[in-house]
């Protein structure tokens, strides 16, 4: 069989990410899930599976997911396979994966799911491995405003499945007679906790920009890939061709441009649960997440696709803004 053309190849968090969505690409007519994760991602898991040796002129996880493609890994679906030289991303992040055995619960439901492919020699093919998996995890914790705290084991989500309590690590590394997940990596959890936190805190968990050249995508958000109108080398292009309520996202998947004038200052809005409100247009950092009714203080689509919002409709447009203002949200946690 031929090897896979991605879609698109960009560099995430460090990591050179091939992306082919089974979304897109099921000729076999795989079970695939169904169920959404838009707005409700709170974390990331991380899983191994084993080495596997490939042909020359592909890797490990590119080879994983023709495996998936064509329905030999059985009703396992994750987000990313890793390896010592890249990632292929199998699910967009708006869709939820199966890879947790908790059923619906929040492992398979609300989390990104990574891959992580080692062996048991832990040797240098295999660190790198997992250095690429931490890059990773570090840079999706980023991009939905998590902190270290957000990262979870395949085990996590079995102990909560059979009841067990404690404290997030101890869920992660507590003994589970079904399995203990990722096998490789949770002798030293600790460690690559260390190391995911060392990406957050150098801050190379930024999308870097693909080594093609520049694309401005029309989606209504960075991580809804399915909802993407088009890819375009012109931005005035990709704002002509920009719905209301969408935006253009550049390759870093900063949102240069949003159509948002179907907000208007005072407007009412549902916020949804779990949602996290900024300090700024800017930050990734989350000052806390929220829910419920809230109003847009102008109505002005800010860096980011994020609004200024407040508690009372009277609140909106008074100054001083600090005084006034709650915080900053993105668009697309509004229930319209």
């Amino acid at each position: 069989m031929a090897i896979l053309r991605p879609d698109a190849t960009t560099t995430f968090g460090g990591v050179t990410v091939n992306e082919y969505l089974l979304t897109k690409h099921n000729p076999n007519h795989i079970d695939m899930p169904s169920v959404s994760m838009e707005g409700k991602v709170i974390g990331v898991t991380v899983h191994n599976t084993d080495w596997i040796s490939v042909a020359s002129g592909t890797t490990p996880a590119e080879q994983y997911t023709r495996a998936t493609v064509n329905n030999n890994m059985k009703d396992v679906r994750v987000h990313y396979y890793v390896d010592n030289v890249c990632a292929w991303q199998n699910l967009p992040h708006s869709l939820s994966g199966w890879h947790a055995a908790d059923g619906s619960g929040n492992g398979n439901r609300r989390t990104i799911a990574i891959e992580c492919i080692m062996s048991s020699a832990y040797n240098s093919t295999d660190k790198k491995s997992e250095d690429n998996a931490a890059k990773l995890a570090a840079a999706l914790l980023k991009q939905y405003g998590l902190d270290i705290n957000h990262l979870y084991t395949h085990t996590h989500w079995l102990n909560v499945r059979d009841g067990r309590n404690g404290t997030i690590d101890q869920l992660n590394t507590m003994y589970n007679r079904y399995k203990m997940c990722p096998a490789y990596i949770l002798p030293h959890w600790a460690e690559f906790k260390k190391k995911v936190q060392s990406y957050l805190n150098a801050g190379t968990s930024t999308i870097s920009a693909p080594s093609a050249k520049q694309l401005y995508r029309v989606r209504k958000s960075w991580a809804d890939a399915k909802s993407q109108l088009g890819a375009y080398s012109s931005l005035e292009n990709a704002k002509k061709a920009c719905k209301v309520g969408y935006s253009v996202f550049d390759a870093n998947g900063n949102a240069v441009y949003t159509n948002g004038s179907k907000f208007t200052k005072g407007q009412k809005v549902t916020i949804r649960a779990n949602t996290p409100l900024f300090a700024s247009a800017e930050t990734t950092s989350v000052t806390r997440r929220i829910s419920g009714t809230y109003y847009l203080y102008d109505g002005i689509a800010c860096k980011n696709g994020r609004y200024r919002i407040t508690t009372k409709p009277e609140f909106c447009g008074k100054t001083p803004v600090g005084q006034y203002v709650t915080g900053y949200v993105s668009w697309d946690n509004f229930n319209q």
